[in-house]
């Protein structure tokens, strides 16, 4: 069983954890985890990894999302979306218009701070918030900074409010949806959400979990794609083989040497602003192989050695 990553199509009704679990059992392989939690309430895109690519799951959760979904005005839930219990109910403007709408999206383009709901699964004392929200206990959480590239609002009937929404890595977009909904003065909940991309990858390519169930576990695995095509959205240096071995074996390379690859390959690479750096090798007939994700140099720190954070072995 080959290593790699498998991208799927989540119905409503079903929890991240459940798609991972019918992967393993349907290929029966025994190491898969996926690379962000989908709410059981919203479909799309999941990200799974198998094999040896579990230990590079954690670079896959950097990339940007793009999300649809609906918000409904009017109504407040304690988990901010359709699944929890109505809380409060607010008349919506009569006069509101989608321009009114759009113009509040507008303000929270831009780097912004979000506090996790109560209900998610960010974790206080190595226990997950909506545990500890289902036995009454209250945790005040230190708000985080995301980013939204672009929030579109692309309809309104009231109370319903449809949009498109690219953002960065961690951001609640029930959250979002509450924000919205108390800008706009009248409480909003979410209550449809589709996520159709991760980095590079998108939904539309993706396999419905329901073909997982009922595939042929051959056919399945022709569709897993390997690690080096999924991580495109990490800036990428070619080394020599002499070089990759050596990052292979644990000597490491020099950071001054790296950054004589940096400057012939990558434009501007100074201004390039990434955590990670994937370093790659010919594999032949135009062909890369991944060799290692390292952290992306700090061009003041004269450091000996470039921090490698995961050399790749995929078998």
């Amino acid at each position: 069983m080959k290593s790699g990553v498998l991208i799927l199509d989540k119905p409503k009704g079903m929890t991240s954890y459940k798609v991972v679990e019918c992967v393993k059992r349907r290929l029966r392989v025994k190491k898969a985890g996926h690379t962000g939690t989908l709410d059981p309430m919203a479909t799309g895109l999941v990200v799974v990894c198998i094999g040896n690519a579990t230990k590079l799951a954690r670079f896959l959760t950097d990339a940007d999302k793009v999300y649809q979904g609906r918000i409904t005005l009017g109504i407040e839930t304690d988990t901010y979306d359709l699944d929890g219990q109505i809380v409060e109910r607010v008349p919506v403007p009569a006069d509101l218009g989608i321009q009114d709408i759009q113009m509040i999206a507008d303000s929270f383009k831009g780097a912004i701070l979000q506090v996790p709901p109560a209900y998610s699964a960010a974790k206080h004392k190595g226990v997950p918030l909506y545990k500890l929200a289902r036995k009454g206990v209250s945790v005040n959480k230190d708000p985080k900074k995301v980013y939204i590239y672009d929030f579109q609002i692309t309809g309104f009937n009231s109370p319903h409010v449809d949009f498109l929404v690219h953002c960065s890595k961690g951001t609640y977009i029930r959250t979002l949806a509450h924000e919205l909904g108390k800008a706009i003065g009248c409480k909003a909940t979410l209550s449809r959400l589709r996520r159709l991309r991760s980095g590079f990858l998108s939904v539309d390519e993706a396999i419905p979990v329901e073909s997982v169930l009922k595939g042929e576990p051959g056919k399945i695995k022709e569709k897993i794609m390997p690690v080096e095509l999924v991580l495109s959205h990490i800036p990428s240096v070619v080394v020599n083989n002499r070089d990759a071995l050596f990052i292979q074996q644990g000597r490491g390379i020099g950071l001054l040497k790296m950054i004589d690859y940096m400057k012939e390959q990558l434009a501007d690479f100074t201004q390039i602003k990434a955590d990670y750096l994937r370093v790659m090798a010919s594999d032949g007939e135009d062909g890369q192989r991944l060799v290692c994700i390292a952290r992306w140099p700090d061009f003041n720190d004269h450091r000996a050695r470039l921090e490698i954070l995961r050399v790749w072995n995929p078998n």
